[in-house]
């Protein structure tokens, strides 16, 4: 049986460890809020590995931009989830009613996996507040439209995700950054 590691605490991490920490730092503040958002739309890639932890891994690598210390996110490059399941080739949203998000794509079912009962996701961050509103099963893929209503978010700049689940939560798809947008 082994005993507990001895850290010295005279011994300053390095440059590398400090980055590597705000990287996690700054991902964490960013994913922790949605955690059981996370779970649900990555459930289906990897059985060995929560969906918190695939998102985090994923985005830790891929969606941080900036140079240490002065770090960022690059929410163009964040993926939610990540799946077989097509998505949606484009996504228009506004925000013409107060504390409101209308969605319009094209229904694409047919194309690979998708179907028209597959159920849409929404997800919005507002990084002012470090908020989410994220919503599974809203609509299903053949309406072609949703209102999602993210009135907490009124008069603020907000980041904006979609994407699908099969009917059966069996398969996702890849989510899309829709856009950044004020809403009313």
């Amino acid at each position: 049986m082994r005993g507990r590691p001895n850290f010295s605490k005279s011994r300053k991490p390095s440059p590398l460890q400090r980055q590597q920490h705000a990287k996690f730092s700054l991902m964490n503040k960013f994913l922790g809020p949605i955690i059981p958002f996370l779970n649900e739309t990555k459930k289906t890639v990897d059985i060995d590995l929560t969906g918190y932890n695939k998102a985090f891994s994923y985005n830790v690598k891929n969606a941080i931009a900036g140079a240490y210390p002065d770090l960022m996110i690059d929410y163009s490059m964040v993926l939610l989830s990540r799946g077989d399941l097509q998505n949606v080739k484009s996504v228009q949203a506004e925000s013409q009613s107060s504390g409101q998000i209308t969605f319009h794509w094209e229904d694409n079912s047919g194309t690979g996996l998708a179907h028209p009962h597959d159920k849409a996701f929404m997800a919005v961050y507002c990084p002012e507040i470090n908020q989410w509103i994220c919503e599974l099963n809203l609509t299903e893929r053949s309406a072609g439209s949703y209102v999602f209503n993210v009135t907490l978010f009124s008069g603020r700049i907000v980041q904006i995700y979609m994407g699908f689940l099969s009917s059966d939560g069996k398969e996702v798809s890849d989510s899309l950054y829709v856009s950044q947008l004020k809403i009313a």
